[in-house]
């Protein structure tokens, strides 16, 4: 009985340390958006993002995990207090019954998590991490970790977070944090279907959570993490006009959720460049802004790049392959053709292993049969899938054990990026509606 109590008592923290520091009107407001525009989902997602900061920068202080979030949870519960009638009325506004479904669904994985307590292959080597902030020691012990110390930190140290100051310090309690943004991903992905019918939104939430629940990414992995960060960062793409010299406030936003990924696995370095990259090439700026904006992506990946070799003394990657390798399998002909017909299998085996990428297939070439406009927000995401996929090539091409990693990695890494194209399923959703 008290471990159910202390699961409802988890989801209690998340709502109301989520609510905190950003309200809805002040957000539309700030962003220069019309009223409620972006509603409780939206502004729920930005906080939580605004807690993977906070989480990052406490993760270098040492400082005491049960401290900081007596503290954190003590100004979260007045803010809350202080902004009730703010916070009601903006659940209001998403109707009662969409924020009961979102807890359900919640609440249901949770009890899913804690009947099925395993931690699957990678789930051991994230939480050597996770034990090395529980137990209060210092972040330099992350580098003397047996298994992979070189992997990001910050999904290790989010999980102890949450498992430190559960009821019972329980550490499945803390990996329940995955399971909230990932449910919450998905109703901030839902805000893009522009239909008033607000069953038909339920129905639509409830089939992209029965394609893309993996309960097996639950059992200590950090593939949701990147998942549900880019729903959320697809969803305030949509609010870009290229066309037009755009709000700088919602590109830094978007730039912001894509440098989470660097802190969550080493393969997010590379989608934080891809992704940030095609956008600034998209943005309506001159030559000389666009390659501020570079600037500013070299430097904040070049922070990380410090914080993890200068602080906590190790910063690799898990495959070296050296450039002479590489230029002797590719000339070889029929070495390179087994290769890439290989990968292309496996990519082929994991479109159905997870029905959403089948779902987004369809969507696409829906629209095209459609004759959907393929304005510059459709190409970006287009161009996005395109170098998303020469670089699963480009990455599996180089390992050394290249028939084990196809089929233990290369499922999961194609699933963990597929919530940034979900878009197409929304836009096809719209285009049905118009029909």
């Amino acid at each position: 009985m008290i471990e159910i109590l202390g699961i409802f008592l988890q989801l209690l923290v998340f709502v109301l340390i989520f609510s905190f520091p950003f309200k809805v009107n002040q957000i539309n407001s700030f962003f220069g958006l019309e009223k409620n525009y972006l509603n409780y989902f939206d502004v729920h997602a930005i906080n939580i993002i605004f807690f993977i900061y906070l989480a990052i920068i406490l993760s270098f202080t040492g400082l005491d995990l049960k401290t900081i979030f007596k503290f954190h949870l003590i100004i979260s519960i007045i803010f809350f207090i202080f902004n009730f009638k703010e916070i009601k009325s903006s659940i209001y506004r998403i109707e009662k019954f969409n924020y009961l479904f979102f807890l359900l669904l919640i609440i249901s994985i949770f009890f899913y998590i804690s009947q099925n307590l395993k931690l699957e292959w990678d789930g051991h080597h994230w939480i050597e991490k996770a034990l090395v902030f529980f137990n209060g020691l210092k972040i330099q012990e992350i580098s003397n970790v047996k298994v992979h110390p070189h992997y990001p930190h910050i999904g290790s140290y989010i999980w102890a977070y949450f498992w430190k100051n559960s009821l019972l310090e329980l550490e499945y309690l803390g990996r329940f944090f995955q399971p909230y943004l990932y449910v919450l991903s998905i109703f901030v992905a839902s805000n893009l279907i522009k239909n008033t019918n607000n069953n038909l939104k339920i129905v639509s939430i409830l089939f992209l959570v029965l394609i893309t629940f993996e309960p097996y990414l639950f059992a200590g992995y950090q593939e949701y993490l990147i998942f549900s960060s880019l729903i959320i960062a697809s969803r305030y793409i949509q609010l870009l006009d290229f066309k037009k010299i755009e709000n700088f406030k919602i590109i830094f936003l978007v730039f912001l959720i894509f440098y989470t990924l660097p802190w969550y696995k080493d393969e997010g370095i590379v989608y934080y460049f891809i992704f940030s990259t095609i956008l600034i090439s998209f943005l309506n700026y001159n030559l000389k802004n666009k390659i501020i904006f570079f600037f500013i992506l070299i430097f904040l990946w070049y922070l990380q790049f410090l914080s993890q070799k200068y602080i906590i003394g190790i910063y690799d990657f898990p495959q070296k392959t050296s450039l002479e390798d590489l230029y002797n399998d590719i000339i070889n002909i029929k070495l390179f053709l087994t290769k890439i017909s290989k990968i292309f299998l496996h990519i082929f085996i994991s479109f159905i292993k997870y029905p959403l990428w089948l779902v987004l297939t369809i969507s696409f070439f829906g629209l095209l049969i459609n004759k959907a406009n393929l304005d510059k927000n459709m190409k970006y995401f287009i161009f996005c899938f395109l170098f998303n996929i020469l670089f699963i090539i480009a990455v599996f091409f180089t390992f050394k054990s290249f028939d084990f990693m196809l089929k233990v990695s290369l499922d999961r890494l194609l699933f963990q990026t597929s919530g940034f194209y979900s878009v197409f399923i929304v836009i096809f959703l719209n285009k049905i509606k118009k029909i």
